[in-house]
């Protein structure tokens, strides 16, 4: 079972991170990427340009482009996207160049048949696309809140992208990312932390902004933990902390001081969500960057699997309950209070609509 008004709602017009402009080096570079039960796919022109499509052939509705399993890429020959059940072949601009000899259709219009496009920007480096025409430009969301951010177009990816299986709803994990009460219940300080608990600004846009200062040490840091502060804070002249960008519905981007951290939380089948991670940073070979790298990235991938046990055992619980039945959110809960508010706003005003019509 999926949430076909989430889908429609909220997903479909929203900007979702597709990959950075490294990803998409040469004409003829492509990656596909799925988000609420819709496949799209970008494209570099030869112009140098971006294009996107949705990843489905306009004859027999076969997904165009695979991709590589984990990160999506493909590349195009001459940068034409040629269907792999039927043989339908498109360009770069999504027009209907070619089809196999042999098929043949009575009034056949080739124009009424081409690729349908996606909306697609880039960002200081970083490409987004949407299914359906966003509420406002990307830069309009981004710079609100990131807008002091250094140009992130020298950076490459450091990881190879992964993603994650979780036994909780698309919400229920994003609701979690945004959640600061229970940093020193479910993580208390015995546990290794490099960052301190979120720092939240008001917002009443599509993105909200927060920083987190380097933690101090505690009694149970591990080897990765205690090795990694000091570098995190011999990398910044200012006090070492780290900026967080949360933009709705479902991305979170980190900028730490050895590079770019994202985390897109995309959504399953009801009570199940996919967790999508990626690295990227600015080229920096010195032994000190790949120490610092290393032990964070140990750090992270400790706390990552906690939060994946930690998100299934809360979905048993609502699942046990029902979401309505759910406690009240502290005050001091701004990133949590904000995004359960623009969930409500988002699907109140679809169902409002939806009566309006049926009446």
């Amino acid at each position: 079972d999926r949430a076909p008004l989430e889908d429609s709602t909220i997903f479909a017009p929203s900007w979702q991170f597709v990959c950075h402009v490294s990803d998409l080096p040469a004409s003829g570079t492509a990656v596909r990427y799925d988000c609420g039960g819709r496949s799209g796919v970008v494209l570099r022109t030869k112009a140098g340009g971006l294009q996107g499509f949705r990843n489905v052939c306009r004859h027999r509705d076969a997904r165009l482009v695979e991709g590589d399993a984990h990160t999506g890429l493909a590349f195009c020959i001459d940068g034409r996207l040629r269907c792999p059940y039927h043989g339908w072949t498109y360009d770069e601009a999504g027009a209907l160049v070619s089809i196999p000899a042999g098929q043949h259709f009575d009034e056949f219009d080739a124009d009424a048949h081409s690729l349908h496009p996606l909306h697609v920007a880039e960002w200081h480096g970083l490409v987004f696309a949407a299914f359906q025409t966003p509420r406002q430009a990307v830069e309009q969301v981004l710079d609100a809140v990131a807008g002091t951010w250094p140009d992130l177009t020298s950076m490459r990816r450091v990881i190879e992208p992964r993603t994650t299986h979780c036994a909780a709803d698309w919400k229920l994990a994003c609701e979690h990312t945004l959640d600061i009460a229970h940093v020193d219940i479910a993580r208390p300080a015995l546990k290794p932390r490099l960052f301190a608990p979120l720092v939240f600004e008001l917002s009443d846009g599509d993105a909200l902004r927060a920083t987190a200062a380097v933690a101090t040490g505690a009694l149970g840091d591990t080897w990765s933990s205690r090795m990694c502060r000091p570098l995190l804070r011999d990398r910044q002249s200012s006090p070492a902390r780290a900026e967080y960008d949360y933009d709705w519905p479902n991305l979170l981007l980190q900028l730490a001081p050895d590079g770019q951290y994202i985390l897109q939380v995309l959504p399953g089948a009801t009570g199940h969500s996919t967790l999508r991670e990626l690295r990227y940073a600015a080229p920096d070979s010195s032994r000190e960057m790949r120490l610092l790298r290393y032990t964070h990235q140990r750090v992270r991938r400790q706390a990552f699997a906690a939060d994946v046990r930690l998100l299934a055992r809360l979905q048993q619980g609502i699942g046990m309950l029902g979401a309505d039945e759910s406690g009240p959110i502290a005050t001091g809960e701004v990133g949590l209070r904000w995004f359960v508010e623009h969930c409500r706003a988002r699907l109140s005003a679809r169902a409002t609509s939806t009566r309006r019509l049926r009446g």
